[in-house]
């Protein structure tokens, strides 16, 4: 199975807008399905919840994934509050009839670094086998899952096959590292797929689809040929405005969706 979903940071940006852009054009864009940024305590609750799958069926939208904020907690209370947030979300996933929740971690070095992931890790993934919930480790370049090395000392130490790796196309493309490299040595850990688009290998400068350098459409193929199974999340960067004073319009989502829809499968 490859389905094609769309990020709801592509609509609404970082703010807490309740998903309302998300779901006014979701559908005019082409999408059928939804990664939902819940990153705000409100955004994850059972309440929540029972509002996004009312609100996905008057759309005629399916939840793909969660999206949570980031991995990380220093100390013991820091490392047991980070696990109980992701205990929860692992039941808001279900909740809302999807089974990926997908995090980052924090800013390099921030917030107990690898170890605190590695000590939630360590009493998450028993439960989420249990539960039979995927949970994909994002990269972001400047954080502590940045790198191949960040990668390969993690699943060492965790090596639960309900844990994978959420490929963020750009981001790995900002923090210099060959999304071919990453294929060769952990495409059976990749769980889930974020396609962004960056202009320029080892330069954080993400931009509009089209008009960058991450080759997405090539990886994407090759994922494929391998046997990937699993969502492709389309994320439109607010993060292009620093660079680019165009408006955004909702043809920036439509074009990712014409350029990658013909990669679903059943």
């Amino acid at each position: 199975m490859i389905r094609l979903a769309c990020a709801t940071l592509s609509f609404d940006g970082f703010g807490n807008a309740d998903f309302k852009k998300t779901f006014a054009e979701a559908r005019e864009a082409g999408y059928r399905h939804i990664e939902f940024n819940c990153w705000y305590p409100e955004t994850l609750t059972p309440r929540k919840m029972t509002d996004l799958k009312r609100r996905c069926r008057d759309a005629g939208l399916t939840p793909a994934s969660l999206h949570i904020s980031h991995f990380g907690g220093e100390g013991s209370v820091g490392v047991t509050k980070d696990l109980c947030h992701k205990l929860r979300a692992m039941d808001a996933a279900l909740e809302l009839g999807c089974r990926v929740v997908s995090a980052t971690g924090c800013a390099r070095g921030a917030e107990g670094g690898l170890d605190s992931i590695i000590a939630v890790l360590e009493e998450l993934m028993p439960v989420a086998e249990e539960k039979d919930v995927l949970i994909s480790l994002e990269n972001h370049q400047g954080n502590n899952l940045e790198n191949l090395e960040d990668y390969r000392r993690i699943l060492k130490a965790q090596p639960s096959p309900n844990l994978g790796i959420t490929m963020d196309t750009g981001h790995f493309d900002a923090a210099g590292v060959k999304l071919d490299d990453l294929v060769d040595q952990f495409f059976g850990r990749i769980n889930h797929i974020h396609l962004k688009e960056n202009k320029g290998f080892g330069v954080k400068d993400f931009c509009r689809f089209g008009e960058g350098t991450t080759e997405n459409a090539r990886i994407v193929e090759r994922m494929i040929a391998l046997g990937y199974s699993g969502y492709l999340v389309i994320e439109v960067s607010p993060e292009i405005g620093k660079n680019d004073s165009r408006p955004f319009t909702i043809e920036d989502l439509k074009k990712p969706y014409a350029m990658f829809s013909g990669y679903e499968r059943e």
